[in-house]
């Protein structure tokens, strides 16, 4: 801890997500030692960068929906810490219902959603719709069939770890533990790997090639747990966190260097094109791995063993592959108290991916991760984002990174022993613990170094 009477330490965070907001939000909680400046590309804070108001007509007045994009639910048991933040700030969240339908592709020239299968979120609808293209007798059947699969992977989850493999070191991916438990590759196919991905935003061989370990846990902290969405999205949240705060916006961060006992970080001006300098006492990266590799040297080699793609959501008034399944669907969801209707999310997969379409209470559909064409002249915005995804490698690679652990065997992209903090460079992020690329990674990571630096986390332990 400083004394009383020293300069305060200036700080540069770079990147304005929800891992760069806490991190500058905490810093700046202690004025007295440091000074905090964000630097951000765009021309506002990114958080909520993405993000739409949807006006909508109600009779003789007018209500506004937020659309958050991407959609940001979180669960009990898993988000211990953002729902703490949440508390702390005092952000509203419900409990929304969701009617998750379930559809196989087999061509993408006018494809019809012809759900397979439909659940509710928490279990609101006991015993679940059943598809009108089911008979009675084999959806009972196959309710039987998912009680028993679904039983037998969250006890396997609880019960059977995920294997490290002795003398190496190298961990299970997730592939390898579906088939070592035995669960069915008609459960694994049509049901798992559809709900799965439609969280991690992936396809399917990504997904069963993330370590074991983070969809085991994953499922252990959210069994049973319910989901919960912020009332006014994200934008509510980014607001106390970004209060009073200096931001430098349309600013391109291109390099990261230590200079003696300091950082200079190098940007450029997007509205003039001209490049500026300056010297930091610390410096946090709040950006994804790709972005680290390209502007920070020390960490370039490293950060191209974590691997990163592109995810596009669309937000469109599209509907027709929809009509068919919305004229029976409509008429069979439950409304809550409030009189607000459950709102269908259909996942439609082909052998390889699985695209999400959500009905927001807007009335605007919100497609992620598309498959099936859909109508140019219907979107109304598209936006793409970085996901960081997660391999028994790059988990390995990154626990040394961040947590300064030993580690039994290597991986082939060394990370030249630079371990978080080395030179008062810091990483922060979604992808910077280790778990599942989520929002609580964010929160955590960015705890974390903030704890490091001798400052209190209020809504900590």
């Amino acid at each position: 801890m400083p004394s009383r009477g020293l300069p305060r330490q200036r700080v540069a965070v770079i990147g304005s997500g929800m891992a760069g907001l806490v991190t500058a939000y905490l810093l700046r909680s202690d004025a007295s030692r440091f000074e905090v400046e964000l630097f951000e590309r765009q021309d506002k804070v990114s958080l909520d960068s993405a993000s739409l108001t949807i006006p909508t007509d109600h009779g003789n007045f007018s209500k506004e929906h937020r659309v958050d994009l991407p959609m940001r639910a979180f669960a009990d048991g898993y988000y211990t810490y953002l729902r703490r933040m949440y508390d702390y700030f005092g952000v509203r969240y419900a409990s929304p219902r969701f009617i998750y339908t379930l559809s196989s592709i087999r061509g993408v020239a006018n494809t019809k959603i012809n759900p397979y299968f439909i659940h509710s979120s928490n279990n609101h609808r006991v015993p679940p719709l059943r598809p009108e293209s089911l008979s009675l007798g084999f959806w009972l059947l196959e309710l039987v069939y998912l009680a028993i699969c679904y039983y037998w992977f969250t006890a396997c989850c609880f019960l059977i770890r995920p294997k490290t493999a002795e003398g190496t070191g190298r961990e299970e991916n997730f592939r390898q533990y579906v088939e070592r438990i035995k669960l069915p590759r008609y459960y694994v196919k049509n049901y798992l790997l559809p709900l799965l991905s439609s969280v991690t935003t992936c396809p399917h061989d990504m997904l069963l090639n993330f370590p074991a370990v983070d969809l085991v846990e994953y499922e252990r902290k959210t069994f049973r747990q319910p989901h919960y969405t912020i009332v006014g999205g994200v934008r509510t949240i980014q607001e106390s966190l970004t209060k009073g705060q200096k931001v430098r916006f349309l600013s391109t961060v291109t390099a990261v260097q230590n200079v003696g006992s300091n950082v200079r970080v190098t940007w450029r001006d997007e509205q003039s094109g001209h490049s500026s300098s300056a010297l930091f006492d610390h410096v946090i990266m709040a950006v994804t791995p790709d972005v680290v590799g390209s502007i920070f040297l020390p960490l370039r080699e490293a950060m191209g063993s974590v691997p990163t793609m592109k995810v596009p959501t669309v937000v469109h008034l599209d509907s027709i592959r929809l009509d068919d399944c919305n004229k029976s669907l409509r008429a069979r969801i439950s409304r809550d108290r409030e009189g607000r209707a459950s709102q269908p999310i259909h996942m439609c997969s082909n052998t390889n991916a699985t695209e999400s379409t959500h009905e927001h209470p807007s009335s605007v559909l919100i497609t992620t991760s598309p498959i099936i064409p859909i109508n140019q002249d219907k979107i109304l915005h598209s936006v793409t984002f970085t996901r960081v995804l997660r391999t028994p490698e790059s988990r390995h690679l990154l626990r040394h990174i961040l947590d300064s652990q030993e580690v039994a065997y290597s991986t082939g992209k060394a990370s030249s022993g630079w371990q978080n903090g080395n030179g008062n460079v810091w990483l922060v992020g979604g992808w910077c613990w280790d778990g599942m690329v989520m929002l609580e990674g964010c929160v955590f990571s960015a705890m974390r170094v903030a704890e490091r630096l001798g400052v209190n986390v209020p809504w900590g332990n």
